[in-house]
């Protein structure tokens, strides 16, 4: 069968170049420029539209229609073919996009006038999402993409989807403000491809904000949603509420999900402790596989808000059997009723001593897999709005 098929290639190959297909012009020159375009089983794509634009085209921001400075259609014939007999730029583009599937590609003057002949492979279609990073006072980008007629406007927080788009490697005009970034961006036949603008990411990430109990630790962009648990070091630590009184708890997490109350908006993390010295209980979260830790080693410090009476600290470790497993753990010791801004540097995490994995801020800041809230003794506390300064939204992306 697969001979068969090479043979009926080849067949129609010499076809296209004998008879009289549609394109710029029907007739017949020595150095037309000869395209097929066939389905993936390789029988010829009959009927489809094809569109050919400057390879330096992208549709403007003001203006509603797709009209470009050189454009041109094609209808491919019986055998799946256009031929094409010169090109007014240097550079065109090609695209295809049929009932899910596409091709997209540049074609040169110099090839046409050479007389060659390309044979395309129509493939699902997949898309581009991702975020530009907006500075301070600009409330959405534009995305432009070069030799298509692809335009879109992001959300007020950058956010931005693009649809049915043929496997390529596209090269984007992205306008923030008064400003013009140039980033390329490979889409994979149906694959959902992430192209973010990193052109003004900020230098700071929120780690945990309370506000969903399914889904604390989130990086939209990035693609992670992660729900967190709560734990104890034995089954003699007491908790409130009662559910948490077992060594690991997720189904009821959001029972430690509580109104900030005093004069703070939105929800907060809210427990009570009551343990030996010696035994503590965590709320802890993945942010990041053990199979890629994250390098979190630039963090310049870590801000939260807090309340209560106790002793709590902020903990980051490296799980996994493939990883040196350990911890690094600053304290901080509460003794109010109204919201306060806590910092934690790097320099007051705990030296490394080898108790418990502690194994310091130098080994387990450059692999870190999960970050955790812990209390000790009797404490009651509430924490909110946990970010970490010094870092980059892209250091949570698996390496």
């Amino acid at each position: 069968m697969k001979k068969f098929l090479l043979f009926l290639v080849t067949v129609i190959l010499c076809a296209c170049s004998n008879d009289k297909v549609a394109g710029i012009s029907t007739v017949e020159t020595e150095n037309a420029y000869l395209i097929q375009v066939v389905h993936e089983d390789s029988l010829p794509a009959v009927g489809v539209l094809a569109r050919m634009r400057a390879a330096s085209f992208v549709r403007s921001v003001g203006d509603d229609s797709a009209g470009a400075a050189y454009y041109e259609e094609f209808v491919t014939d019986s055998l799946g073919c256009i031929r094409v007999d010169s090109l007014a730029v240097d550079v065109a583009t090609i695209e295809i996009v049929t009932a899910g599937e596409g091709v997209f590609d540049k074609i040169a003057a110099e090839d046409v006038q050479n007389g060659d002949s390309v044979q395309f492979v129509l493939k699902k279609t997949g898309s581009m999402r991702g975020r530009v990073y907006l500075p301070e006072g600009v409330d959405h980008a534009w995305i432009q993409v070069y030799g298509t007629d692809r335009l879109v406007k992001t959300d007020s927080e950058g956010f931005y989807e693009m649809d049915s788009l043929p496997a390529y490697e596209y090269d984007l005009r992205v306008i923030v403000g008064d400003s013009v970034v140039e980033q390329v961006a490979t889409v994979d036949a149906g694959e959902a491809t992430l192209a973010n603008v990193r052109t003004f990411e900020p230098d700071s990430v929120k780690v945990l904000d309370f506000e969903s109990a399914d889904a604390q630790f989130i990086i939209r962009e990035l693609g992670i949603s992660e729900a967190g648990y709560m734990s104890s070091t034995d089954t003699s630590v007491k908790t409130t509420p009662e559910v948490a009184m077992v060594p690991e708890t997720r189904e009821d997490i959001e029972e430690f999900f509580v109104e900030a109350g005093a004069d703070r908006a939105g929800n907060a993390l809210h427990w009570v402790s009551s343990a030996g010295r010696g035994r503590w209980s965590f709320y802890g979260i993945w942010v990041c596989p053990e199979e890629s830790p994250c390098d979190l080693s630039a963090t310049d410090s870590i801000v939260f808000y807090a309340r209560g009476n106790g002793v709590i600290s902020i903990t980051l470790e490296t799980l996994g059997s493939s990883n040196e497993e350990g911890k690094t753990l600053a304290y901080d010791t509460l003794n109010t009723e109204g919201w306060v801004r806590r910092v934690i540097k790097p320099a007051n995490f705990k030296p490394r001593d080898d108790m418990y994995g502690n194994l310091g801020w130098d080994v387990i800041s450059k692999a870190v897999t999960t970050i955790s809230i812990a209390s000790y003794d009797e404490t009651e506390f509430w924490i909110d709005d946990v970010v970490f300064y010094g870092i980059k939204p892209s250091d949570f992306i698996a390496k």
